[in-house]
């Protein structure tokens, strides 16, 4: 009785055992491979740590609540730093956090490509949705004109507008890190897609013209 006891004592710390995920920090905008987080995606437990160690190139890792007020809490590496470096975040608060590096070289951020979302579930039993909260739209439903936020981490650089066949009927160029005014003008009352290829992984979101 006593083992069973030690057991079931001892089973809730096996199964919140603290895990490490790494993620590699690397590229440049200067020549080679373009700025990265590898992997750019992670889905981790409360409690996790995630350890991003610095390959080549000059980076940060900014998740703070300055840059990500959606963020549950924020973090950050600080300054930018050369390789090899090491940075450590243990993540406490479950829910969806967006990170990037703030490094700029001529005229260029490393954010456009540099970018990561890392989702913290709550082994509890409380779900957390993942959302793409670096893009936004309003309002929805739209007139002739629809609101596209992109938030500085993005790479997105054009939009298809998709009518409910999946037929193209519109391509139109926007601009990252700010709010772009899409020209709904012309396009029937009905439901549509804005389609748009966001750095390794397309982002599809549903809206409706009246």
């Amino acid at each position: 009785m006593n083992y069973l006891a030690t057991l079931l004592a001892i089973l809730p710390v096996a199964v919140m055992a603290q895990v490490t995920h790494p993620v590699n920090v690397g590229g440049s905008l200067a020549g080679g491979p373009l700025p990265y987080y590898t992997p750019q995606t992670l889905t981790i437990d409360v409690g996790d740590i995630v350890e991003w160690t610095w390959v080549t190139g000059t980076h940060n890792v900014n998740g703070s609540a300055n840059e990500f007020p959606d963020n549950p809490e924020g973090f950050t590496s600080g300054d930018a730093v050369s390789s090899p470096h090491l940075y450590t975040h243990t993540f406490n608060l479950a829910g969806v956090y967006d990170y990037h590096c703030n490094v700029q070289f001529n005229g260029q951020s490393h954010a456009t490509t540099q970018f990561g979302t890392i989702t913290v579930l709550d082994p509890s039993g409380i779900s957390t949705e993942a959302t793409n909260r670096a893009i936004n739209l309003y309002p929805v439903p739209a007139n002739d004109q629809l609101m596209l936020s992109l938030k500085g981490c993005t790479g997105v650089r054009s939009v298809d507008i998709l009518n409910a066949c999946g037929t193209l009927v519109r391509t139109l160029a926007v601009q990252d890190d700010r709010v772009n005014t899409l020209d709904l003008a012309g396009l029937p009352a009905g439901q549509y897609y804005l389609l748009m290829d966001r750095i390794r992984r397309t982002v599809i979101k549903p809206f409706v013209k009246i």
